[in-house]
């Protein structure tokens, strides 16, 4: 198993994360990697074709299904020591279910299947099988009569470290958009990721040390940097970048966060980063700010820059959004980042750092509800973009305060990316790479970072029960 070194700068920034984190009330194999060349994206990681998947599965002596399988799998990989379970598509008179080894075609496990009873107590057209008692590494299969075979799937010890490993491969395989909306998606990525490194630095270190010994040469560091250089070539001369009130408050937020975060170590980009946050901030003063909107992007750049300057104008218009009327603090990605910022401000208000937890653990325990009323999938959402807005929010609820049924809420979000989906349809693949889909089209940076978030926090959560069992 995968037992989760990293350069030299990447641990120093790691441990200084770590220990800032602290001060501030935190507790303490996809082949193409990618990166951003003269601030310009590389092509993403080229997406396999059923064909060549096929061909490839088929030299191994693997069939597919001949058909649309209607037997849907985590076709990411299921963990040995964690649960499994498979979709069914019921047809009349099927009741069990078998899982067959591929290699030698051996029937291993035999199930039944449950009917999915919908909340209005009608019959759904969908069941689930339980093979959690099958923990033998291999490839397989599901068949039973009549609905056929599931697509082929592995179960590994480290099926989950070897994904983690994948997304870290596969960090930056999304070009950055020439536009307002692709400053948010770098802007937001780069935040959350920072963030990442700050919480679970020590989990990135043992990871990057796999993939070093597999040849794979960058870091997250390097990468982070290469996004900030992107982001500062797109700053026009007014201070703006596009002109657009939301863009220039993102980059302000997120140049300021890695000004704290990278200019101790790179004093290089220090005086530029500080240089071009003080002008965005200027730009953003000379603009109305008369809008819920403006006002919610105000406080982004406003907390951040308080949490790395302390200064009291800033402190007055974050006091003064906090104290308003906010129905959620996980609605708005403004709101939500502005929010984190301020918590880990060595002069933020205790008082106001208590009624922003409560309001984050409030929107995760109704997450939580729906999750349970959602007995056949278990992550109370039904979109791609749903999963990773509940991936953010419970991945930093999780952090803060460790619970197993947050982690198992994680986990199922990450098994129906997989595949185990009401359209058996796999987002992402057990290399870590996007699939071609509609729901997929418009993924941008900010999802890679989001997915290694709430992954990380989920395996340093899964090894600590380890640990403590």
């Amino acid at each position: 198993m995968l037992n989760f070194k990293i350069n030299r700068s990447l641990r120093l920034v790691c441990a200084f994360l770590c220990i800032a984190l602290s001060l501030n009330g935190c507790r303490s194999a996809a082949p193409n990697e990618q990166s951003l060349e003269n601030g310009k994206a590389q092509q993403p990681v080229e997406e396999r074709s059923a064909g060549s998947l096929s061909a490839a599965l088929a030299k191994q002596g693997i069939e597919l299904p001949q058909s649309r399988a209607h037997i849907y799998v985590n076709q990411a990989g299921y963990s040995s020591e964690r649960g499994k379970k498979a979709i069914f598509v019921l047809e009349d008179g099927v009741s069990g279910f078998r899982v067959v080894r591929a290699s030698d075609k051996e029937v291993v496990y035999t199930g039944e299947i449950v009917p999915f009873q919908q909340p209005d107590g009608n019959a759904s057209t969908l069941g689930t099988g339980d093979f959690s008692q099958l923990t033998q590494a291999g490839t397989y299969y599901i068949e039973c009569d009549t609905i056929g075979r599931s697509y082929p799937f592995t179960i590994a010890q480290d099926a989950y470290e070897n994904l983690f490993l994948g997304l870290l491969r596969n960090m930056s395989d999304a070009n950055p958009e020439e536009s307002v909306q692709g400053v948010c998606d770098i802007s937001f990525g780069m935040d959350i990721l920072m963030y990442s490194l700050q919480c679970n630095g020590a989990l990135y270190e043992e990871a990057y040390t796999h993939l070093s010994d597999g040849g794979y040469e960058g870091d997250m560091v390097t990468q982070l940097l290469q996004m900030a250089q992107w982001l500062l070539s797109r700053q026009e001369a007014d201070g703006s970048l596009y002109g657009d009130y939301e863009a220039t408050a993102a980059f302000c937020g997120a140049i300021t966060m890695s000004l704290d975060t990278f200019g101790v170590y790179q004093s290089s980009v220090a005086q530029e980063y500080a240089d071009s946050a003080q002008k965005a901030w200027e730009w953003l003063e000379r603009q109305n700010c008369d809008t819920d909107v403006r006002k919610a992007a105000r406080f982004y750049a406003a907390a951040q820059l308080f949490k790395s300057e302390g200064k009291e104008q800033y402190r007055n218009i974050v006091l003064e959004f906090l104290k308003g009327e906010i129905d959620s603090y996980s609605d708005n990605r403004f709101v939500f980042y502005g929010a984190i910022a301020y918590m880990n401000s060595q002069r933020a208000d205790r008082d106001l750092c208590t009624q922003i937890m409560i309001g984050l653990v409030d929107d995760t325990e109704q997450l939580g509800n729906e999750a349970k009323n959602d007995a056949l999938f278990g992550i109370g959402g039904r979109s791609v973009r749903e999963c990773l807005e509940n991936i953010l929010l419970i991945g930093f609820t999780n952090y803060i305060t460790p619970n197993k049924e947050y982690t198992a809420i994680i986990e199922n979000t990450i098994q129906y990316m997989g595949g185990l989906n009401e359209k058996g349809e796999c987002y992402i693949s057990g290399e870590g790479v996007w699939q071609s889909a509609e729901e997929t089209a418009d993924r941008g940076f900010e999802w890679n970072a989001i997915l290694l978030f709430g992954y990380s926090d989920m395996l340093k959560n899964l090894n600590d029960m380890k640990s403590s069992a």
